[in-house]
């Protein structure tokens, strides 16, 4: 895919369509599986429809914490696709990316679920000053699956 053509519909939908593989193990699958969801929902969150159609390297149209999110759970969803999904014979990086993704997972998990004030909201509002006030409520269907990430 080319990010200064495709959009970001287009990169999403090739992310959360990549074939979980039968031999990937419990660990991997689950992580990916329900990153795949979570990206998916996020993508097609109302707060993300002034960006979906964009380039993907085009400055979004609106950077919310809806947009934040998707950004993260697809850098995130990148790291898994990066390993071998059996996790068998990993290479101390390799291992260390491991952590690192289930790390950046349970981060996703606690900044979707935290609402008062909300560290995401103060993240979006410090990087992008111009999103102050202005925090979209993800909806309980992204909340259900934010409670269940790393479980």
């Amino acid at each position: 895919m080319d990010p200064n053509k495709n959009t970001r519909e287009e990169f999403t939908n090739d992310i959360v369509s990549r074939p979980i593989p039968e031999f990937a193990s419990p660990d991997w699958k689950k992580y990916v599986q329900r990153s795949q969801v979570l990206l998916d929902k996020l993508a097609h969150h109302t707060a993300m429809a002034p960006n979906l159609h964009q380039p993907y390297m085009t400055p979004a149209n609106s950077k919310n914490k809806v947009y934040f999110e998707w950004d993260f759970v697809g850098r995130t969803l990148s790291m898994f696709y990066a390993l071998n999904p059996t996790l068998q014979g990993l290479t101390k990086q390799e291992k260390e990316k491991w952590q690192d993704a289930i790390g950046r997972t349970t981060f996703t998990k606690m900044l979707i679920l935290d609402t008062t004030p909300g560290m995401l909201n103060m993240m979006t509002e410090t990087t992008y000053p111009d999103q102050r006030g202005a925090h979209p409520d993800f909806g309980e269907e992204i909340l259900e699956l934010a409670r269940h990430l790393d479980d």
